[in-house]
């Protein structure tokens, strides 16, 4: 049985190739949301980490957005989390599995969602049920 902590979304991961889901792996076992998300802003591949690995540099942004997906779905809704970290964790979940806010409503995303990322899906309910509930 599958602790519900180590429930996140895998789909992206699972369609990296291997090495580069090595290297996907080392970075969500290594970094923070915030390190990820910096690293996703600036989208300067690591080519140390790259070709350590022997991964093309073209798969870098790949590699991000299934690692930031993975690090951000990682994360239980808590009521305590403020409005403006529920947005974030959202804004950051529907970025990298390419439902950008700016092109969809979040009901369009978990809409979207359903079929191609199942545990995303389900994340993105219970987080829009907790940013409905926020009082901050």
């Amino acid at each position: 049985m599958q602790l519900l902590e180590n429930k996140y979304e895998k789909t992206l991961l699972l369609q990296l190739f291997p090495k580069a889901r090595d290297v996907a792996e080392g970075l969500l076992n290594s970094l923070s949301l915030a390190e990820l998300l910096s690293m996703w802003q600036k989208n300067i591949p690591d080519e140390a980490l790259l070709n350590e690995h022997q991964v093309p540099n073209k798969e870098w942004y790949a590699i991000l957005n299934a690692t930031i997906l993975a690090k951000t779905t990682y994360f239980l809704a808590n009521p305590r989390f403020t409005k403006a970290e529920i947005l974030y964790l959202i804004k950051a979940a529907c970025g990298s599995a390419g439902l950008s806010l700016t092109k969809h409503s979040l009901k369009e995303a978990i809409q979207l969602s359903h079929s191609n990322f199942p545990v995303l899906h389900e994340w993105l309910l219970e987080f829009s049920l907790l940013l409905k509930n926020s009082s901050n």
